[in-house]
């Protein structure tokens, strides 16, 4: 089967993939269960062990991706959490895994290959490449069979989730009442309290700063910093700088013909039997029929007599010239691939019935014309010249920053690259060398800023590396009062202003609730009343978490002889304003005034809705009757994770 998807997988015949694509594109895979787990155990499911490689990838993928994005060290108590997120996914992901494997849900080869060939990273000038996919597999660690396994079933978990979703049922009453709630619009009154109002009227003593400065010194301390210099190489700044003419192009075109001709064509012929009724008996009748064509019978007549394929049958079983994935199933393309000219197949079982074949003619595919191809070959030569360039040097670099007992200015020297510096690089990374976790960890790893050596050779992204040197190490301190007195000054002026705000508000609100006159109480306060109609969920005219309160906020209807008053309310916002509202009106979605379209579109999403709470549930319900264990010490405390 799999040897059917990978025969597939042919693509057509790109000629200037090879020498870009490992630098210019970056796949990930998810942590779908693979099957493939070795070496020390994590936890296992029912039996089925999960590898601690296959846990410590996702740990450390999703550790990077997170102080990438927020350009810091992950703290130990969140990198506890996500440990036990990770180890608690790979369960999940394996407890449906098996469940699907154990249910018999079926993902055919057409499907996975449709699944495959439609993915971007696979993609060059817009159409599937084989060389591409094998090439960004391998890239990632990954062979053929563990990847085309993973996505057969990745799709059929998903088929799982889309089968509960599917399935979800709601009546028509439920649906009206989704419509009339995601249709709905408020109207409403509301004023916002600027905090910096407030702020005018604050008065802080120096006493005041100095006992607040005294109490958080961890807030107002200096990050721990280094002074450093370092050598890159840069592979843009390399290819850019590689010659590549037309006579090395159409050289390697003339030696190379093979990488630019299209895929070969076989022309064949086949007897087909069906199954009927019958199986025992149809293969019974395709091996004598084979046995007649090995002795000697005409092919064009014994399918004109027996074949069931009616399309093929009155021209002798004639296909035609079959390429790669033109062939009515993988079992029959197999068998034609490996066929001598005027060989006769053995009986081969396809979804149809029965196969005989014959492969009557052999022809290789097209040759592209090199001025076709030149521009793409040169850039791919071009390319392809500037990794290795790229590789030497990194090789080079690599070993003089190891011999050189004198820092980097040696080593820049020699290799005729200029010596950067960076006067102050943190944990959170420094231009222009930026942030990755391995920069920063081998900055600050005790043989580069304690024995001050010269680094190995750091990935920093595609196609740039460099070594570091650090000259100069300040640890974290706390700053001197004179240089944070105005920051301090500013956050408990800022503090002050919002509760002085957040109190003139709830002041407000038991006025307006006791009757007072709405405008009347804004006059002092030189406000006056936004009066909205029809807002809508997610309305960006108004602050997103006051917009998200009016809609949890209780109908006017429902007031009546509660204790709200005349319904005000306020809110502390993000933004440390304050806002006073109430909702005037509301107004239900009208579904006679959604079209069809938007009908089914809302049915979808209630549908998707009501089947995802489904499929946590079963998953839930399937950890809990599952045998889950998890090794001990594996990311600290356990004792709630199943």
């Amino acid at each position: 089967m799999l040897q059917t998807i990978r025969e597939k997988l042919t693509g057509w015949f790109d000629i200037f993939i090879l020498g870009a694509i490992a630098l210019t594109l970056v796949i990930s895979f998810g942590n779908i269960d693979t099957g493939f787990s070795g070496g020390a155990v994590a936890a296992s499911v029912n039996g089925e062990e999960i590898a601690v490689r296959e846990f410590r990838q996702l740990y450390q993928r999703q550790r990077q991706q997170w102080e990438a994005s927020y350009r810091t060290q992950m703290p130990e108590v969140l990198a506890a959490e996500m440990g036990n997120s990770v180890i608690q996914s790979l369960v999940r992901n394996r407890v449906v895994a098996q469940y699907v494997r154990d249910e018999g849900y079926r993902i055919n080869d057409d499907d996975v290959i449709a699944s495959i060939t439609g993915l971007e990273a696979f993609k060059v000038g817009g159409r599937f490449s084989k060389p591409a996919y094998e090439q960004l597999l391998q890239s990632q660690g990954l062979n053929r069979q563990r990847f085309e396994y993973e996505q057969r079933q990745s799709m059929q978990m998903s088929q799982f989730a889309e089968g509960l979703a599917n399935t979800a049922f709601y009546t028509p009453a439920e649906f009206r009442r989704y419509i009339e709630l995601d249709g709905e619009s408020r109207d409403l009154e509301y004023v916002v309290l600027n905090a910096a109002d407030w702020s005018k009227d604050v008065v802080v003593s120096e006493d005041e700063i100095q006992q607040y400065y005294d109490a958080n010194p961890l807030s107002y301390q200096s990050e721990e910093s280094v002074s450093l210099v370092y050598v890159e190489i840069d592979y843009a700044s390399i290819v850019n700088n590689v010659a590549m003419g037309d006579e090395e192009a159409q050289s390697y075109f003339d030696k190379n013909p093979d990488e630019f001709r299209g895929p070969d064509e076989r022309h064949a012929r086949h007897i087909l039997v069906p199954f009927s009724e019958d199986e025992a008996a149809a293969a019974e009748l395709a091996e004598s029929l084979r046995q007649r064509l090995l002795a000697g019978e005409s092919f064009t007549e014994l399918a004109a007599q027996y074949s069931a394929d009616s399309g093929t049958a009155g021209s002798g079983g004639d296909l035609g010239w079959l390429g790669s994935g033109d062939a009515p199933a993988g079992e029959f393309e197999d068998a034609l691939f490996v066929l001598a000219e005027n060989e006769i197949s053995p009986s081969i079982r396809t979804e149809y019935g029965f196969h005989l074949i014959r492969l009557d003619g052999l022809r290789e595919g097209d040759v592209l014309d090199f001025a076709k191809v030149k521009a793409q070959l040169l850039t791919r030569l071009r390319d392809d010249a500037a990794a290795d360039v790229y590789g030497e040097l990194l090789d080079e670099l690599d070993e003089l920053a190891l011999e050189s007992l004198d820092g980097l200015a040696p080593v820049a020297e020699a290799m005729g690259l200029e010596l950067g510096q960076i006067d102050s690089f943190t944990r959170s990374g420094g231009l222009p060398l930026g942030y990755s976790p391995l920069l920063v960890d081998t900055v600050f790893s005790f043989e580069v800023l304690e024995d001050g050596e010269n680094s190995p050779v750091i990935d920093l992204d595609e196609g740039r590396a460099v070594v570091v040197q650090v000259t100069e190490y300040r640890p974290a301190a706390v700053k001197p009062f004179a240089a944070v007195r105005d920051e301090i000054l500013a956050r408990i002026t800022g503090d002050e202003a919002v509760l002085r705000a957040a109190d003139s508000g709830n002041q407000l609100v038991v006025k307006l609730n006791a009757g007072g006159n709405p405008d009347a109480l804004l006059k002092p306060l030189a406000l006056a009343w936004n009066r909205p109609e029809g807002v809508r969920r997610g309305s960006p005219d108004i602050a997103a978490d006051l917009a998200a309160e009016v809609f949890r906020a209780p109908r006017p209807e429902m007031l009546e002889g509660g204790d709200m008053g005349k319904g005000y309310q306020g809110l502390l916002l993000a933004s440390g304003d304050y806002a006073v509202f109430r909702v005037v009106a509301v107004h239900p979605g009208q579904p006679e005034l959604y079209t069809q379209e938007d009908r089914d579109l809302r049915k979808g999403q209630l549908a998707s809705r009501l089947g995802g709470g489904q499929a946590t549930a079963v998953v839930e319900a399937l950890v809990a009757e599952s045998d889950v264990r998890v090794t001990p010490g594996l990311i600290g405390n356990q004792s709630d994770l199943f």
